[in-house]
């Protein structure tokens, strides 16, 4: 009888010890899943604007379920002072963040200055190569559309047209405009430029060539592009029946016919799955800079009537964009 005991018991035993061995064989298993350290993650925005506000939402998005959280949002509201301060802030903080994700070149470049060993993303920072954003931390997704698609989809639109007007400061945008001088030549576009240095010459390059060209292309130099000088270059396009084509949504608002731009809350989710790969392989700190994973094209309709330019094949796209 006690021998029938012990024997039933030695067999509970060691079912018991079964069950453990095996529980704990699922714990080890599914330990770095269920014990990992969450990943943090500081997002720095240099101003509250709406295509930074999408970049922003996209990241979010892209991020659920993969063991990353936000730990704060900071907005440096345009000011590089209090910018500086925000940033030192962030820099001294107890719980210093896996990873910072500067949206805006203000952002950016404070970021860059106060962060050398901790990875940055950043995004929606036009002409990056301007502002020397590059370092063994440093990975980015350009705001630039590749100027031979901005080209390609001209020539679908504009059809015959082929003379295309940019005003431009070459300190500020060369490099945008030499590329151009080889993708115009591939595509057989007669490519006619004019240098400016001030605001104030933009309006005579303007006037030089408003009647040797069908379109006017605007690149984002800031010596060309003020609001005075945005007002009067659509103004004189449109009384030309001639079509602006450019690479933000907001000249599409301001009478522009269209705009090939990324789309900012993808270029977020592009920036998400970025941070997954670096905060899940410490060992790589930059992934370098990346073209746009997707693209969108806004059509001023109101623009394309007054002008004369049919959309019909472009408005059943699926990244298209219709203002108003």
């Amino acid at each position: 009888m006690i021998e029938k005991y012990l024997h039933k018991s030695n067999m509970q035993i060691f079912t018991a010890l079964w069950f453990i061995l095996a529980f704990l064989s699922q714990i080890s298993f599914l330990s770095p899943q269920i014990f990992a350290k969450e990943n943090t993650v500081v997002i720095v925005q240099s101003q509250q604007i709406a295509a930074y506000n999408e970049a922003i939402k996209g990241f979010e998005e892209g991020i659920k379920g993969k063991n990353i959280s936000i730990d704060a949002i900071y907005n440096l509201n345009g000011d590089a002072d209090e910018g500086k301060r925000i940033i030192q802030d962030i820099k001294d903080s107890k719980h210093k963040p896996d990873l910072v994700l500067a949206v805006g070149i203000l952002a950016a470049t404070l970021v860059k200055e106060q962060f050398t060993d901790t990875p940055i993303i950043f995004c929606m920072v036009i002409n990056h190569k301007r502002f020397n954003l590059e370092g063994t931390n440093i990975t980015g997704i350009s705001s630039e559309v590749s100027v031979e698609d901005q080209f390609t989809i001209l020539k679908e639109l504009l059809g015959a047209r082929k003379n295309v007007g940019v005003i431009y400061d070459p300190a500020k945008t060369g490099n945008i405009v030499s590329e151009a001088d080889r993708v115009t030549k591939k595509l057989e576009f007669n490519f006619i430029k004019k240098e400016v240095a001030s605001e104030s010459e933009v309006a005579p390059a303007l006037k030089n060539m408003i009647d040797k060209i069908d379109a006017l292309w605007m690149i984002p130099d800031s010596t060309v592009i003020t609001k005075t000088s945005l007002n009067a270059i659509s103004k004189t396009l449109l009384e030309h029946h001639l079509p602006i084509f450019c690479t933000s949504d907001a000249i599409v608002k301001a009478g522009a016919l269209v705009s090939v731009s990324p789309d900012y809350v993808y270029t977020g989710r592009q920036a998400a799955r970025m941070a997954q790969t670096l905060l899940s392989n410490p060992a790589t700190t930059s992934l370098g800079i990346k073209q746009p994973d997707k693209l969108k094209l806004t059509l001023n309709t109101q623009t394309a009537e007054i002008i004369g330019i049919n959309l019909t094949s472009f408005q059943s796209h699926p990244d298209v964009v219709l203002y108003p």
